[in-house]
């Protein structure tokens, strides 16, 4: 079997910024307690998907799809809206999140876990 050879992708993206997205955003104790079903892995998951929002996505659609993974696991898109998604995903061969469902996602990221964004919703 011929070996492959490595794929060098380049990132544009400080190394400070890929540690911390590596690293997840910090989630508050006091914010994760205010929530239900406090899972561990479900908070690993969410803080990596934030960090990964904040500083990994170049594109729109990059940004959405880490927006679409939190509201999906937080229980933010309903199978209906799942079903529009992926609707549109078929459709077009690009995820993305209508305006309203952006607003919602980043509105419960800062009302439940205070977590904020410099540039809103782009």
């Amino acid at each position: 079997m011929p070996r492959q050879s490595a794929k060098i992708i380049k990132l544009d993206i400080l190394d400070t910024d890929y540690a911390a997205m590596v690293a997840g955003e910090p989630i508050a104790d006091e914010r994760k307690q205010r929530l239900e079903e406090a899972d561990p892995q479900a908070f690993r998951y969410i803080s990596r998907q934030i960090s990964r929002y904040r500083y990994g996505c170049p594109t729109q659609e990059e940004r959405d799809d880490a927006l679409y993974n939190i509201g999906v696991m937080v229980g933010l898109m309903t199978p209906s809206d799942i079903e529009d998604v992926n609707d549109r995903l078929r459709h077009t061969g690009h995820l993305y999140l209508t305006q309203g469902e952006r607003l919602q996602i980043l509105n419960w990221l800062q009302d439940e876990l205070a977590i904020f964004f410099e540039h809103g919703i782009e």
